[in-house]
């Protein structure tokens, strides 16, 4: 996957990497990466606001890219002025794909997080061994620590030991540092649709692999002998020729939300928005789902709306939407309550950290929906906990489902009975095998709806996980029984509710009262 030629067509080549394989590819330019992941709507919505990757500090890792063993971007380029690196694997000349990398990642102008001055680099065969995870030491040797304040770390290389032992152990420790030290790792997968896939480091659990929004990477499910067999990847999708340059940007998108985290005032002092499980769930609820995604969720029968495969198997969750995800992630925090609540409602975009799920029991949201709306994404995500030994693991399991509220109780809406509820989509993610649920939604109709995270009971160890949503924001009306006018009939239905958390609760304070029927007598007739 990584990047290495002038030419402007692919061309391939294979490194040996002490006993891994690297695959490298060329480049040429792509498209506008900044409209097209919603950037540009971003910046038009904050201004001078908008969140930089300020004072985020990322790691990256780069495999050598010739006999000399470059590896590191040109530190001397005005892209990167203001930035502080540390090469952590010597100093040799620069690397062409390890500087491309860095300015999707940091540049001053070609990246979204362009505050981001301090970057850690690595050789990969450093870092897979001595200087890092230190794959094959055995047991009883633990992984160094990530550097300090480093939150995100970028890998725009795939590769494998050639041997499932060692590919698993790298896989066990790079979810373990995951865990540890709090680091969102952004994992590239193969380039070429078809293509086969590597193990390292897309099959890891607690990363975010990544794909090309044009569907020309590697696509294929976990295989038999590496840990969790049958998982989809990738799991998310950006704009780029090559994965080695759609990674990165992600990358970059997880430091603005990092930046959101410490500075944004809805967020800035909960210690759960800066935390690495919460950042890629905001960024996975947050994609922009093109018409041709689908996640399997049969359209007719008893199973509609129900999938155990959570993802696309082309696109994953689909293409990153910076600007829905930083509006899911300053949407701040809502606690779930352990039994399903009519009366308060959490906001349409908005997220949940949970340190340690209850095995068998369940996180409910209620959300109140007051017109149509074209869509519903949730996402839920958490980590697998490895052992000290990295040769084992749990992974506890979760499912969402959504909801319809009838009157003081829940109403399925999976099957027929979701007919005429939602045009389309999935409002049940059940995967026995996956770290992430996933539900979208197409054309959900008015009303209240209660979404719930259970853990299904068993014996694993409960570890943190963080459930994100987004939808569009919608404004009560005061024509309830849709007539197309204000009247004497809506208001029959206000006083109807009146003391409860009906639909003529215009201003979502939780109560129908003398202020809402001052919103309806406002729009009379």
């Amino acid at each position: 996957m990584l990047s290495h030629s002038e030419s402007l067509r692919p061309t391939r080549h294979h490194l040996a990497l002490g006993t891994v394989t690297v695959l490298l590819c060329a480049t040429v330019a792509h498209g506008d990466v900044f409209s097209d992941i919603k950037y540009t709507d971003l910046v038009a919505r904050l201004g001078a606001g908008v969140p930089t990757g300020l004072n985020i500090k990322v790691g990256q890792v780069e495999a050598p890219e010739n006999a000399g063993g470059s590896y590191a971007p040109d530190t001397t380029l005005v892209e990167f002025s203001g930035t502080t690196f540390s090469l952590l694997s010597g100093t040799v000349a620069a690397s062409w794909h390890g500087t491309e990398v860095g300015k999707s990642l940091y540049g001053n102008t070609i990246s979204v997080a362009p505050g981001v001055n301090d970057v850690s680099v690595w050789n990969v065969n450093s870092w897979l061994t001595t200087a890092s995870l230190r794959v094959g030491s055995g047991g009883s040797v633990a992984p160094l620590a990530t550097p300090a304040g480093i939150r995100v770390h970028n890998h725009s290389w795939i590769g494998s030991f050639s041997n499932a032992t060692n590919d698993n152990d790298a896989l066990c420790r790079i979810d373990f540092v995951a865990h540890r030290d709090n680091v969102l790792f952004t994992v590239g997968v193969n380039n070429g649709a078809g293509s086969a896939a590597q193990p390292m480091m897309a099959y890891a659990y607690n990363t975010i692999a990544v794909g090309l929004s044009d569907g020309n990477h590697s696509a294929q499910t976990t295989p038999a002998g590496i840990d969790g067999p049958g998982r989809r990847k990738p799991d998310i999708v950006a704009p780029g020729l090559f994965t080695s340059f759609s990674t990165p940007v992600v990358g970059a998108a997880a430091s603005l939300l990092f930046d959101a985290a410490l500075r944004d005032p809805t967020v800035s002092g909960n210690a759960n928005a800066n935390r690495a499980v919460t950042v890629k769930a905001a960024l996975m609820a947050g994609t922009t789902h093109r018409s041709t995604w689908s996640n399997g969720a049969p359209t007719s029968g008893a199973s509609r709306g129900i999938t155990a495969t959570p993802l696309d198997p082309l696109y994953g969750a689909d293409l990153l939407n910076i600007d829905r995800s930083h509006r899911i992630f300053t949407g701040g925090e809502t606690n779930g309550s352990s039994a399903p609540q009519i009366s308060t409602f959490a906001p349409p975009a908005g997220w949940d950290y949970i340190a340690a799920p209850v095995s068998g029991g369940s996180n409910y949201y209620s959300f109140r929906v007051n017109a149509p709306i074209g869509e519903l994404s949730v996402a839920a995500t958490w980590f697998r906990q490895v052992a000290l030994n990295f040769t084992t693991s749990t992974l506890q399991n979760l499912d969402l489902r959504l909801w319809r509220v009838n009157g003081s109780s829940l109403a399925s809406i999976s099957g027929a009975a979701g007919v005429g509820v939602f045009a389309s989509g999935n409002v049940e993610s059940n995967s026995l095998i996956d770290n992430t649920e996933h539900l979208f939604v197409r054309n959900l109709a008015a009303g209240d709806y209660v979404l719930e995270l259970r853990r299904v009971a068993g014996s694993q160890i409960a570890m943190p996980v963080t459930v994100a949503w987004y939808m569009p924001a919608t404004t009560p009306t005061p024509d309830l029984n849709g007539d197309g006018m204000v009247g004497a009939a809506d208001l029959a239905i206000l006083l109807n509710q009146w003391g409860t958390s009906g639909t003529a609760d215009f201003n979502n304070d939780g109560v129908v009262n003398a202020a809402d029927m001052s919103v309806l007598l406002s729009a009379w007739n």
